[in-house]
């Protein structure tokens, strides 16, 4: 059974709500994956269902506010909504939360608007520390799979201007600009080099470059092959290294 309009608007519904499949499992009286079931679309609540979320969630998010939702901005990731919730309740607002975790405040405000849905290892143990709080693992799983790439890995999101916390592993990388477009595609066995060897390029400035994300990807040929596909598929929305040269 494919997604329809329901299992969208529950969906869009709960994390506006920053409730995780499993805190709103609770509320409802079943089990996470009976949530998750009706959210992929492959069964439908009952009646009495129905009524527990509308309480809970409202009227799952009316058709024409989840279009306004949808325009212009990225839907909000189960880590998104995860991180707001903690925020909120630990009282921090998102600059003081960058002071203490030495993250920018565009990793923080692209991770709660859930431009980067799946944020790297290291940013998540900072922000685990500084809230005081470790990320549940069903909104860890979730976040994984929201970016999985079947038979490729996982991506995760990084902030390529912190130079101090770039992924020192091999694999594909992206950078994307301020609109969320993909602007540059790159790879290396080492993605903290490549990255840090841009850092002298007149391009690499926000908002050119104001977000990336990476998949780790140990063999030389098949990020090679990953780099190539992404490349021809974006064609020219892909305003540098269009043909897979180093910048």
């Amino acid at each position: 059974m494919a997604k329809t309009e329901l299992s969208e608007n529950l969906r869009r519904a709960r994390l506006a709500a920053a409730l995780s499949q499993v805190e709103l499992a609770k509320k409802v009286g079943v089990a996470q994956p009976t949530i998750s079931t009706w959210e992929n679309g492959t069964s439908r609540p009952d009646s009495n269902s129905v009524k527990k979320l509308e309480r809970i969630l409202g009227a799952f998010v009316p058709r024409a506010k989840a279009d306004r939702m949808s325009i212009g901005a990225p839907e909000i990731g189960a880590f998104g909504a995860w991180l707001q919730k903690a925020r909120v309740a630990a009282e921090v607002s998102i600059p003081e939360l960058a002071a203490l975790t030495d993250l920018s405040l565009a990793t923080i405000y692209n991770i709660e608007s859930g431009r980067s849905p799946n944020p790297q290892t290291e940013t998540r143990r900072r922000l685990e520390k500084a809230l005081n709080q470790e990320v549940p693992i069903d909104v860890a799983n979730e976040a994984a799979d929201e970016q999985n790439v079947p038979g490729i890995g996982t991506l995760l999101n990084f902030d390529p201007h912190n130079m101090d916390q770039l992924p020192s592993l091999p694999g594909v990388y992206v950078f994307y600009d301020i609109s969320d477009r993909p602007v540059y595609i790159g790879k290396g066995d080492n993605i903290a080099l490549r990255v840090r060897s841009h850092q002298e390029k007149k391009w690499f400035v926000r908002p050119i470059v104001e977000n990336g994300s990476y998949v780790e990807i140990k063999e030389a040929k098949l990020r090679h092959s990953v780099e190539q596909v992404l490349i021809k598929f974006l064609k020219s929305n892909a305003i540098i290294n269009k043909q897979s040269v180093d910048r």
